[in-house]
């Protein structure tokens, strides 16, 4: 083997070496990442925003955005929604209720393995996706995950809080969260947390 060759060669196991140490750099920071965010919410006890929520169904051509106010605390996560105006979805420990006061009905499901806390979004994908840094700086963090199903979730943090969550499946469907003026561990009265249902509401029990 001449010199040429061996430079060659020598030349590949550097790069390889350099990728390699690479990728092992950015998972160590990845982990940091996830860990620091597990203690922040871990710390959060009570959570209030404002969020938008972006849907999109790829195989109708179809897009909705929705928009409201998003509250929980160890019991209870709410969704109420301005836009559309009267339509709530409460998560407890058992159940999921979903109310829309157009239609005056209300369905409730088990709750099953049914999450909307950020974290709990986050944690669901995490162990099983490839990950990737698309931005890192001082207090701002993008990344992208990449599930065995081929599903994509890109995760937005700022200050160490999760501000947006995009999801996109293998059919192209999307569904996206946006969180903003977050009040962190204000009290909650319970009476948020109360549906206060019509008299003649039209009830299906999944359950």
């Amino acid at each position: 083997m001449n010199y040429k060759e061996n430079l060659k060669i020598l030349i590949v196991l550097i790069l390889f070496i350099s990728f390699s140490a690479s990728i092992l750099a950015q998972d160590d920071v990845l982990n940091e990442i996830y860990l620091d965010l597990l203690e922040k919410y871990d710390s959060i006890k009570t959570y209030e925003a404002d969020f938008i929520q972006e849907n999109f169904w790829k195989e109708i051509d179809t897009a909705k955005t929705s928009y409201g106010k998003i509250y929980y605390d160890s019991s209870f996560l709410l969704l109420e929604y301005a836009e559309p105006e009267g339509q709530k979805l409460l998560i407890d420990s058992l159940s999921v209720t979903i109310y829309d006061s157009a239609s005056n009905q209300v369905l409730i499901s088990n709750k099953n393995d049914y999450e909307l806390k950020p974290i709990s979004i986050i944690s669901e994908y995490w162990k099983n996706s490839q990950k990737e840094l698309i931005e890192n700086n001082k207090n701002e963090t993008r990344i992208k995950l990449v599930t065995p199903e081929n599903d994509q979730i890109f995760v937005w943090i700022k200050d160490n809080l999760i501000i947006e969550i995009q999801i996109v499946d293998n059919s192209e469907n999307m569904v996206k969260y946006t969180f903003s003026a977050e009040k962190i561990n204000k009290q909650l009265s319970q009476k948020i947390f109360e549906l206060n249902l019509p008299e003649d509401v039209n009830v299906i029990d999944n359950r």
